[in-house]
């Protein structure tokens, strides 16, 4: 039986067919701006760097991407790390009031565009947390492309921390497979994305995060993907 150390993460789930019909409410930047460029940076961080829609397309989506406002914490940490380390920004974002159950679009104005649009969907890790940047939590939202109109399969970047297999589990949905390693280039931020396929019904599915290296199994992330109705 696998010891596992467990990381709780929960998600929302984007919707496909939210807010469609009218253009989405926009959530407000908290402050100033953050994005930066550098050449050295070295590995730290968590093993989950980033969790979308398979619609999420990099750099190209970045000022077009979509959550779902759940009733909670009123704001929203935004972070988008590329895979060779070179970007990273962090910035914090306010939900309209009145938009709970509605699709949020984050604005994000990048003075890095064309460099942005560089970074295609497997060389740019974007994560939305519950709460301002200042805080830590464990609420995640899958988030989804204000273009598109199918959100997919559930797209989570890891950073494996030198594992040689990664894993995705959910016993009670009977889902498994195994996570894509990413062979080429710079993997300094992150090394594997797993594609889950997004579970039916509005309940709650735990999807483990399963680690080995060379045989030798490593902490187990859970995370905790939270559905909601489809229409």
């Amino acid at each position: 039986m696998r010891t596992r150390q467990l990381l709780a993460c929960t998600l929302l789930a984007a919707l496909p067919g939210v807010a469609r019909s009218a253009p989405p409410l926009e959530a407000e930047l908290v402050g100033a701006f953050f994005e930066t460029e550098q050449v050295d940076v070295a590995v730290s961080g968590s093993v989950v760097v980033g969790v979308t829609s398979t619609a999420v397309q990099g750099g190209k989506s970045a000022d077009s991407l979509l959550l779902l406002h759940a009733a909670g914490d009123p704001q929203v940490c935004l972070t988008m790390l590329s895979r060779d380390g070179v970007y990273y920004s962090r910035n914090t974002f306010r939900l309209p009031d009145a938009g709970a159950g509605q699709a949020v679009r984050l604005p994000y104005r990048s003075n890095l565009r064309d460099r942005l649009g560089n970074y295609e969907a497997a060389d740019l890790a974007i994560r939305a947390n519950a709460g301002s940047c200042e805080l830590s939590t464990n609420l995640y939202y899958v988030l989804g492309s204000a273009s598109d109109q199918a959100p997919g399969a559930i797209r989570v970047f890891i950073n494996s921390f030198g594992a040689t297999d990664v894993f995705y589990r959910s016993e009670a949905q009977g889902l498994e497979g195994a996570c894509t390693p990413i062979a080429e280039g710079r993997r300094t931020s992150f090394d594997y994305w797993c594609d889950i396929p997004r579970p039916s019904g509005g309940e709650r599915v735990d999807v483990g995060i399963e680690r080995e290296r060379y045989g030798r199994e490593m902490p187990t992330v859970t995370l905790t993907l939270v559905l909601l109705p489809q229409d």
